[in-house]
């Protein structure tokens, strides 16, 4: 890993994959230029959606995502994007991107002058084009603060737009993301959820999270959980990162990596 991290943005590459979503295109895109989801930062590649997926009647006749990356050159910022996602007493080295990505909203480069933009008008216009292009009808309501902007869409039929254990809406949040703000400094976080999807899936992973902890606890060795989405991953990290007992770390890569809920010496000899 450390032979190619010197020049794997000295120039530009471009990949281009399909899928039956955004997220495994994406996914396939970056495994061609030999990366994983979550190695490289969101300032280092850039994804063009190229065709976006549509489901045929019945599983017939559907469409695959067709989409595009482009490796950026190194700026010399890496090591900064990298800090950025430390958890401090959670775990000894940096998380990945996809595990953890907790925007701030600070200013790396100090200047006072760069306030987030505006993003509401965007991020409907961007849902509204999805949402046309899966064929939905549906309604967004977003509400914006000075730090996120977020959309909550209703309707019915929402299943493709959430997709597969949530990887759609997921993948769609990310996009939105970095069309809304191309400019780290200027980004606020973006958040979308349908039907309270999200919120239902929060608390059963909360609950599944500190259910594996206290068995990790109770015997003393670590408890591997079973794959999960980079949302899913992040969702129990923030769970049990307050927790003095374990610790958590993730493993393998993508669509299989997993968290490891690891107890502490301290945490077994209370």
């Amino acid at each position: 890993m450390a032979g190619r991290e010197s020049g794997r943005t000295s120039k530009r590459r471009v990949a281009r994959a399909s899928g039956l979503t955004v997220e495994i295109a994406l996914s396939r895109a970056l495994a061609e230029l030999d990366f994983a989801p979550g190695e490289l930062s969101d300032d280092q590649y850039r994804v063009t959606i190229l065709t976006p997926p549509e489901d045929g009647f019945l599983g017939v006749g559907g469409i695959d995502a067709v989409l595009e990356v482009e490796l950026l050159p190194d700026d010399g910022s890496e090591d900064e994007a990298i800090d950025d996602f430390e958890l401090g007493p959670l775990r000894e080295e940096p998380l990945e991107e996809d595990d953890y990505d907790e925007d701030d909203g600070d200013d790396e480069d100090g200047d006072e002058d760069l306030q987030p933009e505006a993003g509401s008008a965007k991020l409907r216009e961007f849902l509204t084009v999805v949402l046309g292009a899966l064929n939905i009808d549906a309604r967004i309501r977003i509400v914006e603060q000075i730090d996120s902007v977020s959309a909550e869409v209703t309707g019915e039929d929402l299943g493709v737009f959430i997709g597969k254990r949530g990887q759609t809406i997921d993948a769609i949040e990310y996009l939105a993301s970095i069309a809304l703000y191309p400019r780290p400094e200027r980004r606020k976080r973006v958040e979308i959820d349908a039907e309270g999807y999200k919120e239902r899936r929060r608390i059963t992973i909360e609950r599944v999270a500190m259910g594996k902890a206290q068995e990790a606890t109770r015997r003393g060795t670590p408890v591997e959980l079973e794959p999960m989405t980079a949302a899913e991953r992040k969702i129990v990290h923030v769970a049990l990162r307050d927790r003095r007992d374990v610790i958590t770390e993730s493993k393998g890569r993508e669509p299989n990596r997993s968290v490891v809920i690891t107890p502490t010496r301290s945490g077994q000899g209370r």
